[in-house]
């Protein structure tokens, strides 16, 4: 069985690894969007054209479910074009609310622009369980930061200062990281906040895909690589911020 991810960057290779590692022998084929990233500062009438060609360019190769790993597509695409592929494709926002939920009853919320604007989060949020508080916060500099390699500097400790303060004094016993990017400092993140606030991401989608996925029986599948710009460097922020190293990636310009 092959499994397509999509995601703006390299964020998504934190929802790959996670799926790949509860599905070892399944074959992978993954694209980021590079020449159009970020997403979270885009309209989502853009994001939906982007996410619906990315989609279809998974399908042609032979991506038997589609996870759609960015959060900002997930909030404002997914339900949009699912209806038009022929495969199944799955958003990150579900999942991960159904986890923050059985466990918290004051929840916040950090994303891109588009993300938080959306609402999608405090929506399901809502939709799950009743009376619970929801603080949502757009932090749209931590995924260059994150993209450039800077996460282990003092500038992106005082960003995280910066924006966290506030969600700090509200003390949330959950916090969703609703951007693919954002687990690469979770561990900052979480230090900050105290490290008593249970962490989230959408990482738990893998749970959804148990009941889909096909078992693969034995072996190693195999991962392939496609980046809308510099392949280059896609693996070298690749193997200095996931610390995966990618042998080959390769360019499709067909969307640009």
């Amino acid at each position: 069985m092959k499994i397509g991810i999509f995601d703006s960057g390299v964020g998504g290779l934190t929802v790959y690894k996670v799926i790949k590692r509860r599905f070892p022998a399944c074959d992978f084929v993954y694209f980021a969007d590079t020449a159009h990233l970020p997403y979270g500062d885009k309209s989502e009438k853009t994001i939906v054209r982007f996410s619906r060609n990315i989609a279809g360019f998974l399908v042609e190769n032979k991506a038997d479910l589609i996870v759609c790993a960015c959060n900002t597509a997930s909030s404002v695409a997914v339900s949009r074009i699912e209806r038009e592929l022929p495969v199944p494709i799955f958003g990150v926002i579900e999942s991960a609310v159904e986890d923050a939920v059985s466990v918290a009853q004051k929840i916040a919320v950090i994303g891109t622009k588009l993300t938080i604007k959306s609402g999608s989060y405090e929506r399901e949020i809502k939709k799950r369980g009743k009376g619970i508080s929801v603080f949502s916060l757009a932090t749209p500099l931590f995924v260059p930061l994150i993209e450039e390699g800077w996460c282990d500097t003092p500038v992106c400790d005082k960003v995280i200062k910066i924006y966290l303060d506030e969600i700090k004094k509200w003390k949330p016993e959950a916090l969703i990281l609703a951007c693919t990017h954002y687990p690469v400092i979770k561990n900052k993140i979480s230090k900050f906040l105290g490290g008593k606030t249970k962490m989230f991401d959408s990482g738990s989608i893998v749970k959804t895909l148990k009941k889909f996925v096909k078992p693969c029986v034995g072996g190693k599948g195999k991962s392939s690589f496609f980046v809308s710009d510099d392949p280059d460097n896609f693996r070298k922020i690749a193997k200095k911020v996931m610390n995966m190293k990618i042998e080959k990636v390769a360019l499709c310009t067909k969307f640009l």
